[in-house]
């Protein structure tokens, strides 16, 4: 995902590997310097901010809304 104005949200699909239909269903929205992500999604999921360098932001609960930081 590219960088996103402050106050933009969107909603980011993982397609389901087995066929039609999907595994998880993220809703991120920017706050200024920070990035809300909301799932309902059992599973754990990792996200990584600023690049394939970046260090990942796990979440090891599944569902829930997390708040995380997001530089410019």
């Amino acid at each position: 995902m590219h960088a996103f104005a402050d106050g933009v949200e969107r909603t980011v699909v993982v397609p389901s590997p087995d066929g039609p239909g999907e595994t998880a269903r993220f809703r991120l929205r920017r706050e200024g310097a920070r990035l809300h992500v909301a799932t309902d999604g059992p599973h754990p999921w990792r996200l990584r901010i600023g690049g394939p360098d970046a260090r990942p932001h796990t979440n090891t609960a599944g569902a829930g809304v997390i708040a995380l930081p997001c530089g410019d």
